[in-house]
């Protein structure tokens, strides 16, 4: 009888973890008007959302350079679920198994323009960035919720609240708060934000490596080795949560904003910060690859 190879009982004993995906959304390739989703991911040959974006349209009104962006729109009293923003399923949008587990990294990069008297959420906190967590239980998932990057109310307006970001893991609730007001967007231009993690159930100030850091416009605003991203050594991340909610009340008012060149990759970036940290930067996405970038490298 054969004895199974080294390599065999190694894909038993461990996640397919190797391959390494890019993923770019530029909003170039649709109509004006129309939505940004599709169950399948691609739309016009170019990655979407893949569900939870019933308000999300391209729009050829803003744009950070030649091109569309996505409208996102906020209904007054909607509180945002299936409306605002999108949610991208990593399964259905990267070539490998699209589960992040333990030991690997991911980026995620947006350019966002909220126009002047824009009036974000005064009772709470903005979501923003949410990393959607799972480990297994025989054959089914478990969610152990959201690794969340927060926009808070803008420094000043609600008291206590002059840190402009906040981070937490829903599966170990222990927030952490970043920036200072300066580092607040700068409302009617294009910003970009940029959310790193290196994913791990022990803190790095344990000797693990969990890692968040958050850039704006270039600038590191936080950095912190002293939260766990994961509940377990064989938890994962298969998908983005991009804003998808406003509050329990209800927005105030009509409002819209405008997000473009959506990037998010599982490989290290070529680009470095001030520190020496690989990251994706605040170059022009849209000149930086195709339109239609969906790879693995």
């Amino acid at each position: 009888m054969c004895k199974p190879s080294l390599l065999i009982i190694l894909m038993t004993l461990f996640p397919l973890i190797s391959q390494a995906d890019t993923l770019r959304m530029s909003f170039d390739s649709g109509l004006a008007g129309e939505k940004i989703v599709s169950s399948s991911c691609l739309k016009y040959g170019e990655p979407v959302f893949t569900s939870d974006a019933g308000m999300t349209y391209y729009s050829d009104k803003e744009s950070v350079g030649p091109g569309m962006s996505a409208e996102i729109n906020v209904p007054k009293g909607l509180t945002g679920f299936g409306n605002i923003g999108g949610i991208v399923n990593f399964p259905k949008c990267f070539n490998s198994n699209g589960r992040i587990y333990k030991g690997q990294e991911i980026w995620i990069s947006v350019k966002l323009k909220f126009p002047l008297g824009f009036e974000f959420n005064v009772n709470g906190r903005n979501k923003f960035l949410r990393l959607r967590t799972f480990h297994g239980d025989g054959n089914s998932k478990v969610s152990e919720g959201h690794n969340d990057l927060y926009i808070n109310a803008p420094p000043g307006s609600s008291p206590g609240k002059d840190q402009p970001f906040h981070y937490i893991f829903e599966g170990a609730q222990e927030w952490y708060a970043m920036g200072n007001p300066e580092d607040f967007f700068d409302i009617g231009t294009w910003n970009t934000v940029e959310y790193y993690l290196k994913l791990d159930n022990i803190k790095g100030t344990d000797g693990g490596e969990s890692t968040v850091r958050v850039w704006i416009d270039g600038k590191l605003i936080g950095e912190s080795f002293d939260r766990v991203s994961l509940q377990r050594s064989d938890s994962y991340i298969e998908s983005l949560y991009f804003f998808t909610y406003w509050d329990n009340d209800g927005a105030i008012k009509d409002q819209k904003f405008w997000v473009d060149d959506l990037v998010i990759t599982t490989d290290m970036p070529g680009d470095r910060d001030s520190s020496g940290n690989p990251m994706i930067g605040v170059g022009d996405a849209k000149k930086a690859k195709p339109i239609n970038d969906l790879i693995v490298k």
